[in-house]
């Protein structure tokens, strides 16, 4: 059984006006392959979930210096090494930036750190300060 010249060249004419058509869609599908994800973010990189950790989030890090002469100043307030506990509580799940000297004692530092991790601190970062040179 052949088909005739007429219905074989409109077969051709619509399989040649299907080809532009289905090469855009495999283009847009493979371009927001690309671009998009699919599933969405993954559990590590979702937002925050209440307004607590939303306030948490935004909110600049909490600011605790050990100076040289062994004085605890947090955001800018001296505290007693006592009250650092309470202070720190008050900082559960916020960043807190910790800047001690070069020469401080490592044992004192490692102490803060523990006291601050306990309390349940969210981000430690350890700041270092050296010492100016005079002169």
């Amino acid at each position: 059984m052949k088909l005739s010249s007429a219905r074989r060249r409109r077969l051709r004419s619509l399989d040649d006006a299907l080809l532009p058509l289905i090469n855009i869609v495999f283009l847009l599908m493979v371009f927001f392959l690309f671009v998009g994800r699919v599933g969405g973010l993954p559990a590590d990189e979702q937002g925050p979930r209440s307004r607590a950790d939303i306030h948490a989030a935004e909110a600049a890090p909490r600011q605790l210096e050990l100076r040289a002469d062994g004085r605890l100043l947090a955001d800018g307030r001296e505290i007693a090494e006592a009250e650092l506990a309470v202070q720190a509580l008050a900082w559960r799940g916020a960043a807190v930036d910790v800047r001690a000297p070069a020469e401080a004692a490592a044992d004192r530092v490692m102490r803060l750190l523990g006291l601050l991790r306990q309390a349940g601190v969210g981000e430690l970062r350890l700041l270092t300060v050296r010492a100016r040179d005079a002169g």
